[in-house]
């Protein structure tokens, strides 16, 4: 199926290239499933960071995750992921915590902050996935902030696609898809 109805569907499909051995990160790791699939897809050689600011997340994953342990959990905002050297690929699912307290939210400064550094520390051909919701507070100010900044991103550096589901109602994500080039 090219043409895709929900976004994991568009995650998977970008996961599903040979990330063997690279190092990822999930910049919001939530219950850990967006972690779990990035250590699937880095397998066993590879290995996964992954930041949040909520205890509950970071505990919630770390029992999804039992039985891996090529990973690192930070309690910390993705704001930080300048704390890594260099990685290969990343994926934000921006929002709230599911099952949780709806007013801790990813904020416009800390996501652009982070995508700042992302873009920086990212190797050449490595990928950035961004899942933007709208529907919980400061969300829309969040992706116009994202919206804006890949915008800005230099094509001769990055190649970005923006995917939506254009005919969906009930607020569906919007998926980023960046690419650092290869210059050599």
């Amino acid at each position: 199926m090219i043409v895709k109805e929900k976004y994991f569907e568009i995650v998977d499909e970008t996961l599903s290239h040979n990330f063997l051995g690279k190092i990822a990160v999930d910049a919001t790791v939530g219950k850990g499933k967006d972690t779990l699939k990035l250590l699937k897809a880095v397998g066993k050689d590879g290995f996964v960071y992954g930041f949040d600011v909520q205890e509950e997340a970071i505990n919630k994953a770390r029992v999804l995750l039992e039985g891996y342990d090529n990973y690192e959990l930070f309690l910390d905002s993705h704001a930080n992921i300048d704390r890594l050297e260099s990685f290969d690929l990343v994926i934000y699912n921006l929002g709230f915590l599911p099952g949780s307290d709806k007013k801790i939210t990813t904020l416009r400064e800390s996501t652009l902050e982070s995508l700042r550094k992302a873009t920086e520390k990212i190797n050449e051909a490595g990928i950035i996935i961004v899942v933007s919701y709208l529907g919980h507070e400061n969300s829309l100010e969040e992706r116009e902030g994202v919206d804006e900044f890949l915008k800005s991103l230099d094509q001769k550096i990055f190649k970005l696609e923006k995917r939506e589901f254009y005919n969906q109602k009930h607020n569906p994500p919007i998926v980023y898809l960046i690419e650092k080039k290869v210059t050599r």
